[in-house]
């Protein structure tokens, strides 16, 4: 027992850190790594051989994440100083003036939609704006910002479920549609959430209907695209889906207003350098000559912010100071970025996670409850589902098969837990935070999060222990 408790010392550090405490994540962070060290270090049954080979993955896991958070920014520092930001925001104003209408939209339709084509949480920096200019306040910017992130098994055109596939040794479509069928009754629970955020029991009773029903058009959307189209495509058409749905009942309204096409077109620009850098052979060959810096959306944002410069004709000053601060904002994040990727990989190298994994094969049938939660503690821990199954995927579904359940449904438990829970991690907090001008509450912003989390962590549990 005394095991355990070493093993998920990081866990229960960070955790308590920003959530009981309420310090900023780059302390938190710090705690955290020297919890994971010192169990490493001093725990009998952990190793400590391995973590130097963890610090310097997890610089370079740091250096891709920062790398994109910095483009992210650089875009929507430029795109507010040449006042695209407040064009969209107006726009969706008068399409829907209703501020959990437009809660519901950001979280089920737009939000997925860009986490899909982008990954690594680009998708908060780009909606959480647009919720502060439609008069949010920061926090509920920064919660509903970070839970658009809902279709994370097909960011970065399902990157994390890739690995999980390739470690549960089973075909990606077939993962894919698992997880898609999973996350069906999931999306409903977010975008009731996001209108109960904004609206409170009136906007219940106003949109609640709408949100459950939008929810399962995207998930429909989702699984429809996983089945039988293009599955790396399934988020983005998801998002999509639900974006169209949504205009489409206002239809009225939209004719009547136009539409911001020149603050809309560095996104478009965005999206279209996404889809050739991801989709064209040719273009995926030259950019591979490129080098790290190629790796990932990031170049494709720092281009995109280019473009909105020329575009929106902002001068030197201009764009000089979104510069200035785009480094405000980033610059504080590095730290905790850098410390809880660190965490993460010392408690893998140490067999800390493998320790907390083997406990849970003695659930017998209650397994499944155990393989949500532990995807779920990855995805905390990682910020990302290719880390967490990285992390816990083999082990996952040797259990399953030990204890003759399904090994597919308990691989689609862990991508899905892991992908739902990872926008808690301190690294996408921190998006949110510098995003909304919240750097140092980051506590606030995950105790305000959790709720539709715990929730998809039970569902995913129970729909594990009827089906395994």
């Amino acid at each position: 027992m005394l095991g355990y408790l070493v093993a998920g010392a990081p866990f229960v550090v960070a955790g308590v850190a920003l959530a009981g405490l309420g310090w900023p994540a780059p302390r938190a962070g710090v705690a955290a790594v020297a919890a994971a060290l010192a169990g490493a270090l001093l725990w009998p049954g952990l190793g400590s051989e391995g973590l130097w080979m963890a610090f310097l993955g997890g610089l370079e896991t740091s250096g891709r994440v920062l790398y994109v958070l910095f483009g992210g920014l650089l875009l929507y520092n430029l795109l507010s100083a040449g006042g695209a930001v407040e064009a969209v925001s107006r726009f969706l104003g008068r399409v829907e003036p209703e501020p959990e209408a437009l809660a519901l939209l950001t979280v089920i339709g737009v939000g997925p939609f860009f986490e899909s084509v982008t990954g690594f949480g680009v998708a908060v920096v780009i909606s959480a704006p647009i919720l502060l200019g439609a008069g949010f306040s920061p926090l509920r910017a920064a919660v509903l910002a970070g839970w658009g992130q809902c279709a994370v098994p097909w960011g970065a055109l399902g990157v994390g479920t890739v690995i999980g596939a390739d470690l549960a040794r089973m075909p990606f479509a077939e993962l894919s549609d698992a997880s898609a069928l999973l996350s069906l009754p999931l999306f409903p629970v977010f975008g009731l959430s996001a209108v109960a955020l904004a609206g409170g029991w009136g906007g219940l009773r106003r949109r609640g209907a709408e949100a459950a029903l939008l929810g399962l058009f995207m998930g429909a959307a989702t699984l429809g695209t996983s089945l039988f189209l293009v599955p790396e495509l399934s988020g983005a058409a998801g998002g999509l889906a639900a974006t169209g749905a949504f205009l489409l009942l206002r239809w009225r309204r939209l004719s009547g207003t136009a539409l911001p096409i020149r603050a809309l077109l560095p996104y478009g620009f965005l999206l279209a350098l996404l889809t050739l850098s991801n989709g064209v052979e040719a273009v995926e060959r030259a950019l591979e000559t490129l080098g790290p810096v190629s790796a990932g959306p990031g170049l494709s944002l720092l281009v995109s912010a280019g473009f909105a410069a020329v575009l929106l004709g902002l001068g030197l000053r201009s764009s000089g100071g979104a510069l200035r601060s785009t480094l405000g904002q980033w610059l504080p994040t590095a730290g905790a970025v850098v410390t809880f990727v660190a965490a993460g990989g010392v408690v893998a190298a140490s067999g800390a996670a493998a320790l907390l994994a083997s406990g849970a094969v003695g659930l017998g049938p209650s397994y499944p409850v155990a393989a949500a939660v532990i995807g779920g503690l990855g995805g905390v821990l990682t910020g990302s589902n290719a880390a967490s199954n990285a992390l816990f995927m083999p082990f996952q579904t040797e259990a399953a098969r030990a204890l003759g359940g399904s090994e597919g449904l308990t691989a689609a438990v862990q991508n899905v837990a892991g992908s739902q829970s990872s926008l808690l991690a301190p690294q996408r907090v921190i998006l949110a935070a510098a995003a909304t001008g919240l750097l140092g509450r980051e506590g606030e912003i995950v105790r305000a999060s959790l709720p539709p989390v715990l929730i998809s962590i039970a569902v995913l549990g129970l729909l594990g222990v009827v089906f395994f």
